[in-house]
Parts: structure tokens; C-alpha cells; sequence
């Protein structure tokens, strides 16, 4: 017994560590960036949500609130939603199809649809460790959902299977893309959210629509396709900067994106989603909200 439960309990470290898109600088950073996008209305709302004074700064309370789905997700009551953070789409091809890719609606394309209403639904009426949850997952998942590999094949798990060699270091092809090129080229944070605010804001102007989310995860399941992989076992530096742009720009994406949904929920877009289903695994059908 206490052997299973060791090689248990290291299987789980295993598929929480290399599930982490972009670590807490990128979910950090595209946060900040998504919130210097929002219109009045949606930065008054969010601000609500996160128990801070208008005018004051979301800096630190943002970062906890985007990031806090990694943090809770090895806790007892939240391991359910692991799930959540990626979706695995199949090498048959025709793009992300529900009822093949996702058929219990527990991943990130299904989950940002999911939290999204709840963000949007009757916010007055719902409680406000609900609206907060929600809010967090919505961040989160968003900038999950830009990874290439959290839109990856099912066969390898998203890249996790697949062992590359970087700067004299052995990871998986996932952790690669998750941590391995944020760690290497990232510099300057503040930087990095001017310029995800300057990119972002043509895509936070546009109307978001539901539908959208599925275009999202086809986009990233291109890149993981098209560019994820290395022709050899050891990464390169010509591959890891094309890796590094294509990450940044996938982050510009993701910060006018998430904006999107924000203002079309919470703001002046006025985008109404059905609330809905439960996610699966809900601790509040399950196990009650922590």
C-alpha cells in the first residue's frame, strides 16, 4: 500500500507540474494587460468582484485571482477541475468537436464558456465567492487556452510524453512551452504588459461571441500542430526564439481576448450567456465551495 500510494501521489505532481501553462508571470501578465482593455462598466464590475475601492490598484489582488486555479487544483475538494485547464483534440482531424473532444464538458474551451456565464449570470444574486471563482477561472482558462499545447493531441497528452532536451536541461515538450521559454526570454514584466495592451486593444474592441472560444482552440490546435514540436530531440535557439514569438503573440491574443469576454459580460457589450450547466466535479454539487 504504501508504494501505490507513493507512485500515486508522484503521478499527480507529474500532471500537476506539466499542466501549468505559462506559469504565474504569464497568467500575471496577460491579467494586467486584459484589465488596462476594460471598458468602464467591466473594470467597475471587476473591481467589485475582487473587494477593492474604485480607483484602487488590481495589480496584486489580479495576479492571486488569475492564478489562483493552479493553486487550489491538488487541494482534496478542487483536484476535479484539472481537467479544465487544456483540452486534448484528436489527430482524426476536422477541428475541436465537443461530443468527441470534450464530451463530459470538462475542458478549457467548455470551462471559459461555463465560468463566463456564471461571471455574466444575475451577478447581484450570486454569491460573491462564486463571482470570484468565476472571474479567476475566466482569466485563467483564457490565457490556458493560448498555450499550443493545452490545445494539443490526445495521444501524447498534449506533448507531456514527448522528452526534448533544452539548454543542457531533460524536460517533456509541454513543460518546455509552459515554463522552459517563459523562464529564458521573459525580462521585463511591466514591458511585457505595455506591450500586450498595445496589441491587445483592436482585438478587446471587437464584440465577442460564444462561438469564438471554438475558433480559439482550432487556432491554438494550428500552432501545437505546426510549430510545437522540434525536428529533433534537442531544442536549438533558433527554435526556441520562433517558440518565444509565437508565445508573445499568443499572449497579445489572449490579453484582447479575455477583455472581450469581460466587457461583453460585465460591461457595455452586453452579451448574455444562458447560465447553465454545472461543470462536472463541481465542488458545489460535490463537495461545497471551500
Amino acid at each position: 500500500m504504501p508504494k501505490l500510494f507513493f507512485f500515486t501521489a508522484s503521478l499527480l505532481l507529474f500532471l500537476s507540474i506539466d499542466t501549468f501553462a505559462w506559469g504565474p508571470e504569464g497568467h500575471r501578465v496577460v491579467g494586467q494587460a486584459a484589465f488596462g482593455l476594460l471598458d468602464g462598466t467591466a473594470r467597475a464590475e471587476v473591481l467589485a468582484v475582487l473587494d477593492l475601492p474604485p480607483g484602487a490598484d488590481p495589480g496584486k489582488a489580479l495576479d492571486e485571482a488569475c492564478n489562483w486555479p493552479d493553486t487550489i487544483r491538488e487541494e482534496p475538494g478542487w483536484r476535479w477541475s484539472a481537467p479544465l485547464h487544456y483540452v486534448n483534440v484528436s489527430r482524426l482531424g476536422g477541428g475541436y468537436q465537443r461530443e468527441r473532444d470534450c464530451p463530459d464538458g470538462r475542458c478549457v474551451t467548455e470551462g471559459i464558456l461555463e465560468y463566463a456565464s456564471r461571471l455574466g449570470y444575475d451577478e447581484r444574486a450570486e454569491g460573491a465567492d462564486r463571482r470570484y471563482q468565476a472571474l479567476a477561472f475566466v482569466c485563467h482558462l483564457v490565457a490556458d487556452l493560448h498555450q499550443p499545447l493545452h490545445a494539443g493531441f490526445r495521444d501524447d497528452r498534449g506533448g507531456n510524453t514527448v522528452t526534448v532536451e533544452y539548454r543542457g536541461e531533460e524536460m517533456n515538450l509541454h513543460r518546455f512551452w509552459d515554463s522552459g521559454l517563459v523562464r529564458t526570454h521573459l525580462r521585463d514584466e511591466g514591458e511585457m504588459v505595455t506591450r500586450l495592451t498595445a496589441a491587445g486593444a483592436p482585438v478587446a474592441a471587437q464584440d465577442w461571441k460564444p462561438g469564438d472560444v471554438v475558433h480559439w482552440t482550432d487556432e491554438s490546435h494550428a500552432l501545437a500542430a505546426g510549430f510545437a514540436y522540434p525536428a529533433g530531440r534537442v531544442i536549438d535557439e533558433t527554435f526556441a526564439d520562433r517558440s518565444w514569438s509565437i508565445t508573445v503573440v499568443q499572449w497579445e491574443r489572449a490579453a484582447g481576448r479575455l477583455a472581450q469576454v469581460l466587457n461583453a459580460v460585465l460591461g457595455d457589450g452586453e452579451v448574455l450567456l444562458e447560465a447553465g450547466s454545472e461543470v462536472p466535479g463541481d465542488p458545489e454539487t460535490d463537495a461545497g465551495v471551500p
